[in-house]
């Protein structure tokens, strides 16, 4: 590789960071309504570690998203309660939120 081909590798890497950090910057100054999100209404969602914490934070958000939940958890017990969590969460919002499923 000359001099020069590694002078010009070395521009366009920079011009790709550049470009990418303004992209990142205005995504993250735009308020949270402009910018289209993913639905993940459907979906089939595999938590690990959703027997507590941020597993279980993570499995009521993506069920009030309207995804089906995939739980897994070497906690049998926290597993559980977050399936039964997920459950009476179901039962309020009347069906708009996920399905549960124990791994």
């Amino acid at each position: 590789m000359t001099m020069l081909d590694q002078i010009v590798e070395t521009v366009v890497v920079l011009v790709k960071c550049v470009v990418l950090t303004i992209i990142a910057s205005v995504k993250a100054l735009l308020p949270m309504g402009i910018l289209p999100r993913k639905s993940v209404k459907g979906q089939v969602v595999l938590i690990t570690g959703s027997g507590s914490g941020l597993g279980r934070g993570m499995a009521v958000e993506f069920a009030k998203l309207g995804a089906k939940v995939v739980l897994w958890d070497i906690n049998e017990k926290g597993n559980l309660e977050t399936k039964h969590m997920l459950d009476d969460m179901k039962a309020e919002v009347e069906g708009e939120a996920g399905e549960a499923i124990l791994g």
